[in-house]
C-alpha cells in the first residue's frame, strides 16, 4: 500500500495519528530548504524519519480497527493483525496513555483491551 493509501486507511481509524503525518508532510520543504543552521533534509532522510512513523501509525490504526468489532487480548490481535505480539503491546501502552483504549477484564493473566469510544 502507497503512502496515500495508508493515510486514508489511518485517517479513518486513528484520526489522531494521521493528523500528526499530515502536520509532517507539510512541513517537508521547509525541512528540505534547511533551518537557520543551515541543516537541510534531503528526500531519504526526511523518507528514514517519516517511514518508522508511518508504518507505526499504520500499525495502530490497524489495531483500533480490530478492537472496533471486538474486545480483545494482546495474543488475539496479534493473531488478526499479523503484527508481533510484542509491537502490539507496545501500540497498546502508546494507546493506553492516549487514552483511546481501557482495559475492560482479564482472561486469566492476559489483560482484555477495548476500544474507548469517543
Amino acid at each position: 500500500m502507497e503512502v496515500e493509501g495508508k493515510l486514508d486507511y489511518i485517517k479513518i481509524h486513528y484520526p489522531e495519528g494521521a493528523e500528526k503525518l499530515i502536520r509532517l508532510l507539510g512541513k517537508k520543504d521547509t525541512l528540505k530548504s534547511g533551518n537557520v543552521y543551515g541543516e537541510k533534509l534531503t528526500d531519504r532522510q526526511f523518507s528514514l524519519v517519516f517511514g518508522p512513523l508511518l508504518e507505526a501509525a499504520f500499525e495502530r490504526a490497524r489495531i483500533l480497527e480490530a478492537l472496533a468489532s471486538d474486545d480483545s487480548t494482546i495474543g488475539n490481535l496479534s493473531a488478526v493483525t499479523g503484527i508481533k505480539p510484542q509491537q502490539v503491546f507496545d501500540h497498546m501502552k502508546d494507546l493506553l496513555k492516549r487514552n483511546m483504549v481501557e482495559i475492560s477484564e482479564h482472561e486469566g493473566r492476559d489483560a482484555v483491551f477495548r476500544k474507548i469510544r469517543r
